[in-house]
């Protein structure tokens, strides 16, 4: 399976309303890590850059679940993406090794190269990016790429499995009773 998006990937990041995945630093430096271009800006976000981020996501999770349902999602959640996507820059281009990476300039934070890179994110996948579908999965926050019509959870291995199971026991529990 490709890639997913890193703006789907940013989403994805709350799970459920019990499960965030960049909770801390440690776990949202161990997200940023995974992504080549953000690791070392990603490494450099405080605990207060952290928070806006999280909020930043929560924006980018409401933006691509109402547009996966063909909903206009809450109008402040875009309106606060975009002041964060149309202001000017606050990061650089950097290369290092053998790929280019998110810097920050002398009067910019890390966080805030980090939120903007997202946001833009966010709105190019929203303009001009593929289909996305919201995981049926009971509890379930995540969107996906819709690569195919039938496919109804994030991952069939996690949602998925969980949905058979629950089927199964509606279906053994009726047959008993």
């Amino acid at each position: 399976m490709p890639a997913e998006p890193v703006a789907v990937a940013f989403a994805n990041t709350r799970s459920s309303r019990h499960r965030d995945r960049i909770e801390t630093l440690d776990r949202w430096r161990a997200w940023s890590d995974a992504r080549d271009g953000l690791r070392t800006v990603g490494r450099a976000v405080d605990a207060d850059g952290l928070a806006d981020l999280r909020a930043v996501r929560d924006d980018v999770q409401e933006l691509l679940r109402g547009a996966a349902r063909g909903r206009e999602p809450d109008p402040g959640a875009a309106e606060r993406l975009l002041r964060l996507a149309r202001a000017s820059a606050p990061f650089g281009l950097g290369w290092r090794a053998d790929r280019y990476e998110l810097t920050v300039p002398e009067h910019g934070t890390p966080a805030a190269a980090v939120a903007h890179h997202l946001a833009g994110a966010a709105v190019g996948l929203l303009v001009t990016g593929p289909p996305l579908a919201v995981c049926r999965g009971e509890d379930c926050l995540k969107v996906f790429v819709a690569t195919r019509a039938d496919r109804r959870w994030c991952d069939s291995a996690a949602c998925g499995n969980r949905a058979r199971v629950r089927s199964h026991q509606r279906r053994r529990s009726g047959q008993d009773g």
